[in-house]
């Protein structure tokens, strides 16, 4: 799917991308008005591998799953590429080969330690020198760094990332609407109007029409799954 569609559809902010597990769910995203879709590397790691994210070894599995998703979907398909796998430039060719729109690849190592900034934004712009791909930048140090985040953030825009996305996960645990607020105002503006949101449930999250302006996307990972199973549940105790 052409990348440039997935541009388009970002001068409406912010643009709501909800998640999609396969073909079929990606089909009922953009049958509902969705202009774009996310597949999620923790929601395909439960789904094929039984893991909260793509491991190492399925890593090909994952790209040829991603490479169904594509060709199905009528829209934009953005990917998770977490931490690149240990070749982001290789990734982005296989993900870019594969139809997608865009990739999300984080800044921390598998330890969890952080890559250098700078390393960082080089990658961005060698990826955005050799694939039409859109790449949106996670910035994965906010719970530990908040001025160094905000500095990532305009650094890895810079760069080259048409999208950058902090990883909110430390602040929407803690629970306080005006805390995330404001936590996202601030980030906004530090990206310079070309951050990204994450949240499973898009509820945790405030209103759209709350978000400042400089949130290009909000991306709802479990928003085309059901929450339980009380649905089946009920079709087979039907008597």
């Amino acid at each position: 799917m052409s990348p440039s569609r997935l541009r388009a559809a970002l001068r409406d902010r912010p643009l709501l991308v909800p998640g999609c597990h396969d073909p079929l769910s990606a089909r009922m995203a953009s049958s509902a008005g969705a202009r774009a879709v996310f597949i999620s590397g923790g929601a395909v790691g439960r789904a094929l591998f039984d893991q909260p994210m793509i491991p190492r070894w399925g890593v090909d599995t994952y790209v040829s799953y991603v490479r169904q998703i594509c060709r199905s979907s009528p829209i934009p398909v953005i990917v998770d590429g977490e931490d690149g796998f240990g070749d982001p430039i290789e990734l982005c060719a296989e993900l870019s080969a594969a139809g997608a729109g865009a990739v999300v690849i984080g800044d921390s190592r598998p330890d969890g330690t952080l890559l250098p900034a700078t390393a960082f934004a080089n990658l961005i712009g060698e990826t955005r020198s050799r694939f039409e791909l859109l790449f949106v930048a996670r910035a994965d140090g906010l719970a530990h760094d908040r001025a160094d985040t905000a500095d990532r953030l305009g650094r890895y825009q810079e760069a080259g990332a048409e999208l950058t996305m902090p990883l909110l996960n430390s602040v929407l645990r803690a629970g306080s609407a005006d805390r995330l607020l404001g936590t996202v105002t601030e980030l906004a503006a530090a990206a310079r109007g070309a951050l990204a949101v994450h949240s499973r449930l898009g509820r945790e999250l405030p209103p759209a029409d709350r978000l400042p302006g400089g949130v290009a996307a909000v991306l709802v990972t479990a928003i085309s799954v059901p929450p339980s199973t009380d649905h089946l549940r009920r079709l087979l105790n039907q008597r």
